[in-house]
Parts: structure tokens; sequence; C-alpha cells
């Protein structure tokens, strides 16, 4: 090989090693998060940057330059052929085995599968041996319940809780308190998942459940100042409970009373409960805590500037198997059903959110949806803050809705509707300026949103005004959900249908 050559050939292998880095850097740097809006898209863990036009481009450019390396350079060229596509593989193999950061409202953006499984059929089967079981009431208990350890163990309470929380739970939450720990504040669930349901065949059922949360710990040091620390945390939590337990109703279905008589939490000196005598070591009347596993903990707080594709929204729906049937079965058996005004109440509640969210009035939101979705949704609202940012929709209307699933329990009826939508979606900062997304193109997306409402709701029609669904009085409710005219709880859906649930087209399952 002449000097020009081997110049040309070492030169050529110089730029090609320094855009293999320079690719892999963009990789990892620019992985895709979805656009933020009251629906979704916010990556719960915080991580990722917004662009990757760039890391394309400079991927085209390395294609050309490898495909000119091996015409002119053959023995140097195919071999580097297969180094590049061993290592796309193992990044992209990598990267699937990478749990995604994301809450229940979010998308699991660069996938076409679910990222997690429907537990159907275990529940149906649950409730041949408790018909009072509840997805719903289940997840509400369980919001509370991780609220209240965390509190607890900020407090030094948590020995308190030992009716729901096993020692080892319990150990295991106290273990992460660094020293001089004061308190746990700001406490605020972002997703929780079902992971695995087991036991239907023996005396004992267990439900698995993960968590993606964030919280505040204040620590105090001889005096000064206490400082903050907020963290994104992914945690484990196995409850177990008899199976044949008939569980509780809504309203007692909480982890603040004994779980066998109901009175407050308090202990005698053995350790039992101070009204009833009893030492609750397991669940023998309602859900217990057997462990709890940290999945990650990360000092870290949300991006809020990401722009990508939407993905899932040209997907086919996920209808309910037999949906017909069911949906005929239903309305035969609540004759006062009627759909338009449903999808009437739907819209409201749709154009009230995406309002609320654009103004950073969150407060207009709280009478239609249910607590735990407004507790996620405020923290987003105040991140927005903190950042001083505010992601806007403009222009938005709904373009179709579709009924996808209906399911009812002995205290809820839910309805699943997939709704297709198109605004312009951007994000600006405190003086004005687009840091991400668009005022001027329209961005169209779509999202299963579930509204709930109480078995025992009054047969009236659903409201499609501002007005409270009970007492009839103009819409004013306090940070409870208690309508300030006639103290009725409106956003527990006991009077007319609430959100419940946002869940992405990529990731709903049904």
């Amino acid at each position: 090989m002449n000097h020009e050559r081997r110049k040309k050939l070492l030169s050529e292998l110089a730029l090609f090693a320094f855009a293999v880095c320079a690719a892999l850097v963009a990789l990892t740097l620019f992985a895709p998060e979805a656009l933020a809006r009251v629906g979704g898209g916010q990556s719960y863990g915080g991580g990722g940057s917004h662009g990757g036009g760039g890391a394309g481009g400079l991927i085209v450019w390395l294609l050309f330059r490898l495909v000119m390396l091996t015409i002119e350079f053959p023995a140097v060229g195919i071999p580097l052929d297969i180094i590049v596509v061993s290592v796309i593989l193992y990044v992209y193999l990598r990267k699937d085995k990478t749990p995604l950061s994301v809450c229940s409202a979010d998308a699991a953006v660069g996938t076409t599968e679910p990222t997690h499984r429907s537990f159907t059929q275990e529940f149906n089967q649950l409730r041949r041996f408790d018909p009072n079981f509840s997805e719903i009431t289940f997840t509400d208990f369980c919001y509370a319940l991780y609220a209240r350890a965390q509190d607890a163990r900020g407090s030094g309470k948590l020995d308190e809780l030992s009716p729901y929380l096993s020692d080892a739970a319990r150990n295991s939450l106290t273990e992460r308190n660094p020293q001089n720990l004061q308190a746990v504040i700001g406490i605020i669930v972002g997703s929780m998942q079902v992971a695995g349901v087991q036991g239907l065949t023996s005396p004992v059922v267990q439900i698995s459940v993960e968590f993606e949360t964030n919280y505040t710990e204040v620590v105090g040091v001889d005096g000064k100042q206490p400082q903050q620390m907020t963290y994104y945390v992914r945690e484990r939590w196995v409850l177990e409970r008899k199976r044949d337990v008939l569980s509780p109703t809504p309203d007692k279905a909480t982890a603040l009373h004994c779980p066998r008589c109901g009175a407050a939490l308090m202990k005698d000196a053995t350790g039992a409960c101070a009204f009833c005598g009893a030492r609750i070591e397991s669940g023998e009347f309602q859900w217990f805590v057997r462990s709890i596993t940290l999945l990650s903990q990360e000092a870290r707080g949300p991006l809020l500037t990401s722009d990508v594709p939407e993905v899932g929204t040209d997907y086919p729906s996920v209808v309910q198997s037999n949906f017909q049937n069911i949906y005929a079965h239903f309305q035969q058996n609540h004759p006062a059903f009627n759909w338009a005004e449903f999808e009437a109440r739907a819209r409201l509640i749709f154009n009230e959110l995406q309002l609320a969210w654009s103004s950073l009035q969150w407060e207009r939101a709280r009478p239609f949806e249910t607590d735990n979705i407004f507790q996620m949704h405020q923290y987003w609202i105040e991140a927005y803050k903190r950042q001083g940012l505010r992601n806007a929709l403009d222009n938005f209307r709904i373009t179709q809705i579709q009924p996808v699933k209906i399911r009812e329990d002995a205290f809820y009826n839910s309805i699943t509707v997939r709704i297709w939508a198109e605004g312009n979606d951007y994000t600006v900062d405190t003086q004005g300026k687009i840091v991400s997304g668009s005022n001027k193109s329209l961005r169209r997306w779509s999202e299963y949103w579930t509204f709930i409402r109480n078995r025992n709701a009054k047969p009236a029609a659903a409201r499609a005004d501002l007005n409270c669904p009970n007492c009839g009085a103009p819409l004013k409710v306090n940070v409870t959900g208690i309508c300030e005219y006639c103290q009725g709880k409106i956003t527990s859906g006991e009077f007319d249908w609430v959100l419940s649930k946002i869940e992405q087209d990529e990731s709903y399952k049904g």
C-alpha cells in the first residue's frame, strides 16, 4: 500500500472512529420522550433531553462513510461492518432491557409493546371468593397507604402502621432514612401498576404493585436551616390478604383505621389495637404489605421540554372482547344511561382539563378527577411552575370518541373510551419563548380515558355544564373535592362520571 493510500486509510479510520463515538453519545443523550400535555408525555423520571434531529443526521452520515470505506478498503471496511452491527445490536438490546420511567399517563416512547399487562382474568377469579373486590378501591387504598407510610417514615411513627406493614416492610423503609431526617413531604404517586397476582388457588392471595413516585426528604443539621432533597423513586410492594375476606366498602377501605374494628390506629403496650385488642401481623382483615423493595432512587426532577412524534395514534383500537353484548347488557341494566349525554360529559371534562392545564390553574380541574389522578397532575403543574414553564394546548378539539370497555363491580361502573384529538401543543418560558413544540402546527394524538361513577348514583342525566352534579349550584369545590354548597364529595363518582385514568395508546392493553 503506497503512502498516499495508507494516509487516506488512516484518515478514514480516525474519522470513522470519531463518528462512531459521537453517534453512540447521540443515541444516549437524545433518547426520545413524548411532548407534555394533560394526557401524558412527561417523563416522570426526568431523564432525557429535547431535540434529536442532529442524532439522526449523524447516523445517516456515519452509514454513508462506512459504505465508502467498505468499497475502497474492503479488508478494513467489512470487519468494521461486523463491529458496527454488533455494537448497534448491543445498544438496542440493552436499551430494551432498561425499564422506561413513565407515569401511568405517559407514553412508553419507542415501543409498540404494552409496558404492562392486564390482570382482568385474575381479578375476576378473585371476585369469586370476594365479590366486593374493586380495582378502583384497591388502587385508592394503595395510594393512601403509600403516602401514609412515607409520611410516617419522616415523622418516626412507622410502628403505628404495623397493622398494614410487616416488620420487614417497615425496616426496608427505615433503612433509606438519611441521618437527621425530620420529615418526608411532597409525596406524589405518579404511577401505580399491578405487576403480579399469585395464590388464587391457596388461602392467601398476593398482589405485587410497582410505584413510581416523587417525595422530598427534609434533613436538619445542628440547628441550621433544614436541607431538602427531592427524589424520583421506583418501588415494588407485595401485598397479601386472605383470599376469602370480603373487601370493605370504598369509604372504609383506607389505611387510617384498625382493619379489624375500624377504630383509630392506636396501640397498647403490647402492640395490639388499643380498642379491640387485636394484634395484626397478616392480611387477616385487610391488605397487608409483606415486603417493600426499592428498585431505584434518583435525586433528579422532571425535564419538561421534550418534543418527539406521537406513537400509536394510528394503531387499531383495543376493544373489550364481546363489547357489543356487554354494552347492550349495561344499557339494559341502566335504562337511564344515555350515550350522547355521557359523551357530552366526557367532552366537557376533556375541555376543562386542557384549559386548566394550559393556564396552570389546576384547581379548575378539581371537580372532574378522582383524588389520585388529580394529585399526579398537580405534581406536574407545580413542576412547570418551579421551572418557569407552561405547557399550552391551543385550538384543541376532539375529533372522535370510541367506547372500548365497560366494567362493573360491587361499587363502581367504569367506561373506557378512546379519544382522538388535535391541537397546537407547545411549551413556553416566562418570557413567552417557545422551548418545545409548535403553536402553528397541529399535533394529533389519541388516548384511552377511563371514567367512573358510583353504582348507587342517582339515575340522572350526566351533567355537561359547570354546575354541581348533586345540588345544581355553580361548580365550586375545595381541595378535597367537596362541593362548598351541599358538602357532597363529587370527585368520588358518587353523583356523576369523573375521570379516573388516562393511558397512552401504545401502552394500553385493555
